[in-house]
């Protein structure tokens, strides 16, 4: 049976959910790299001049000193130890040619106009981290786990994993690539008036062999690809599997950015910088280090959609003013300087709760035996449009009520959201696109006032003060996103963008002295 987490099972000592790692897991890991690079520059004409360069490296195949690492092969159903059943975790990656490219023109070669672009292909070295997991694998270490659903108590839950439990490994693609990213710009830059600079332009990015970690053996029509491993493994032969952590270079990216800037310099004591950008990023997962967090392991495609980091415009204001004023050391000497940034909201992804605990609330009793992640989380299904600020209050972001198609009863009108539940209890993947909502924007103003006093030459007395979210603008965090039915966080903001005194969390003011010498 299913037991969903609630404080009645932590107090009662009971776990639907057991996984440990016996034995060892340290490792001594070597990652060696080797790059070469060439560039130039060549002044083609007085008004033209070109840049060239051509980079390559070699990331090498991290090796272990002792041969502790071991991956799982997905043609073989077997666990391999490196050194000894296989001669490497992954290929060699030692093709890595990154060629650059730039131009800088002025058109009418009176200084006023720049035309510049430039591409450039750059690779990513992987860090080791990508490779100690495997010194978790079997036999010098034993990750283990209960089969999903199971319920046990806190003080046999070790004794049942040695006796019954299957192991959990993790794995790395033996055609694992080095990540790369093809960057790129055209921008024209001029001076339109007395000490005026505009510049607008293009820049773009193209990532491609991101690293990203699936479940391999998630569960497809109620069956494991791989229930266990092969008799002809050599290394714990027959032994059942559950969930096998995946990383390949699989992921891609992209990114596309208008930009444009105006900067001023009004006298030599005042200067004016105003930039606007809008942008899009698109990947297929925003960080590597979270584990398994597609919705489907086998569609990684349907989890394409803006960047968890994606802001589409962003605007800056910054200004400089050192007031002209001389005479005497209490007049002369101040400076007031001020920033000012607004930018749209992030994406939000909103969830459902991993298959085996949704419904497990007083109104519904738990779903037995449901098994179609094996180890992500679901999305929910979209039945209707998502509304901002439903309430009229800005801490509820969006129309949080959640049906659940169990009970007609429970489908209230104006839900945008269902459980991804349908049939005889059966679950299916949610229609909800991943970052589908947008979240609160950021606004914050900072301001200081510096007044530096010389004692001599070499000497002088800086004070600052410096006044942070200036107007005390509230910058709200994230809304709660796990639509389980019943839920009083979904949908609510509960907390600012930062923790209080950080910027944009609340106004903040710091005074400062200062002796320089």
């Amino acid at each position: 049976m299913s037991c969903p987490a609630s404080c009645n099972a932590f107090n009662a000592g009971t776990a639907c959910a057991v996984a440990i790692t016996q034995g060892s897991s340290t490792n001594s890991i070597t990652s060696d790299a080797m790059g070469l690079f060439v560039q130039d520059n060549y002044k083609l004409r007085t008004n033209l001049t070109v840049e060239m360069g051509l980079r390559w490296d070699w990331n090498k195949t991290p090796t272990e000193r002792f041969d502790r690492l071991v991956n799982f092969d997905p043609a073989t159903a077997s666990l391999r130890r490196v050194g000894t059943d296989i001669d490497r975790i992954y290929h060699e990656n030692n093709k890595n040619f990154q060629p650059r490219f730039g131009v800088a023109w002025d058109p009418w070669g009176d200084g006023k106009t720049s035309v510049r672009a430039a591409y450039a292909v750059l690779t990513e070295q992987p860090i080791t981290s990508i490779a100690s997991a495997l010194s978790s694998n079997p036999p010098l270490a034993v990750p283990v786990a209960l089969p999903a659903g199971t319920t046990t108590t806190f003080a046999n839950a070790l004794n049942q994993v040695r006796a019954g439990g299957t192991i959990a490994p993790t794995a790395i693609a033996r055609d694992f690539d080095n990540a790369y990213v093809q960057s790129y710009n055209l921008n024209v830059q001029r001076q339109v008036g007395r000490g005026v600079g505009v510049m607008v332009g293009y820049f773009g990015s193209k990532g491609s062999h991101l690293q990203i970690t699936r479940n391999l053996n998630q569960f497809i029509n109620g069956v494991r690809p791989y229930p266990r491993l092969s008799a002809s493994s050599p290394i714990l032969p027959n032994t059942p599997l559950t969930n096998i952590t995946y990383r390949e270079s699989t992921g891609n990216s992209n990114y596309n950015a208008l930009w444009a800037t105006v900067d001023k310099r009004l006298s030599n004591v005042l200067r004016l910088n105003a930039s606007y950008t809008l942008s899009k990023s698109i990947d297929y997962n925003s960080r590597t280090n979270q584990g398994v967090v597609v919705q489907n392991s086998y569609d990684l495609r349907a989890d394409r959609a803006p960047s968890d980091f994606d802001t589409r415009h962003r605007f800056v204001v910054s200004a400089l003013y050192q007031l002209p004023f001389h005479g005497n050391q209490l007049i002369e000497g101040w400076q007031l300087t001020t920033i000012t940034q607004s930018q749209s909201g992030n994406p939000i992804t909103i969830l459902a709760g991993n298959a085996l605990a949704i419904g497990g609330t007083p109104s519904f009793p738990a779903v037995a035996g449901n098994t179609l992640t094996g180890l992500a989380t679901l999305r929910p299904d979209l039945v209707g449009p998502v509304t901002l600020h439903p309430t009229g209050e800005p801490t509820v972001w969006f129309n949080n009520l959640v049906c659940d198609p169990r009970s007609a009863s429970t489908c209230p009108a104006g839900a945008a959201f269902a459980i991804p539940i349908s049939g005889a209890n059966v679950f299916h993947f949610g229609s909800l696109g991943r970052n589908a909502v947008i979240g609160p924007a950021f606004n914050n103003t900072d301001f200081s006032v510096v007044k530096k006093t010389r004692l001599s030459e070499e000497k002088a007395v800086e004070f600052r003060a410096e006044f942070f979210d200036l107007f005390n603008h509230t910058n709200f965090g994230q809304p709660g996103r796990v639509a389980q039915f019943g839920s009083p966080s979904f949908g609510v903001i509960n907390s600012t963008r930062f923790a209080t005194g950080d910027s944009g969390s609340s106004r903040q003011v710091q005074f400062a002295l200062k002796f320089l010498f």
